[in-house]
């Protein structure tokens, strides 16, 4: 990467990684090219250049900035159940980890194909699994202040599964996810 010395040069950076990190959402890892970038950011092609060696570099940090995303939603969610004290009742918990795992901000079904697209590019893959700890790490966050022991990859695995059964049956997302985690829960009190 470049050195970025001037405030006016690091924030066209973030805008361009921003940028990038919406068409990853949007059109999977296949849509973020350096024209694409430019382009949203209403900028020359010749500033993507400038400011990222290559596409692979600008895909980790689109990665990067989408997980950072996805791990801040998660830890505002465990702030708010921290806050609380307790979660005393399954349902309340549920709520908590959909609020946490499932984006209302975006259209679920192209997050879902994006996110699976996301492992045909090494750079972006690479990016979510090395931010995947803090999203987890938030996660586990609300299912300790519950005194749950479902682990925290097994609580985004459920809801991430419901979503796909729900997207591919034309169900509901959240009430898909919502039905597979109580049926969980109930069977690790059971």
């Amino acid at each position: 990467m470049t050195p970025v010395p001037t405030p006016k040069g690091q924030q066209r950076r973030k805008e361009l990684i921003e940028a990038a990190g919406h068409l990853l959402a949007t059109s999977g890892p296949s849509g973020v090219t350096m024209r694409a970038v430019a382009e949203e950011v209403g900028c020359s092609l010749s500033a993507t250049v400038y400011y990222f060696a290559d596409r692979d570099e600008l895909l980790a940090e689109a990665g990067r900035y989408n997980i950072t995303l996805w791990a801040g939603r998660a830890e505002r969610v465990a702030e708010k159940a921290e806050a609380a004290g307790s979660i005393t009742t399954v349902e309340d918990l549920v709520e908590l980890l959909l609020e946490a795992v499932l984006s209302r901000e975006a259209p679920l079904y192209g997050h879902y194909v994006t996110l699976l697209a996301a492992g045909s590019s090494a750079p972006v893959a690479r990016a979510y699994f090395t931010g995947r700890g803090r999203l987890n790490s938030a996660v586990g966050r609300v299912l300790r202040v519950a005194g749950a022991r479902l682990s925290a990859e097994l609580a985004i695995t459920i809801v991430d599964g419901a979503a796909v059964t729900a997207l591919s049956e034309g169900r509901d997302v959240h009430d898909t996810a919502r039905g597979m985690l109580r049926e969980a829960l109930a069977s690790e009190a059971g």
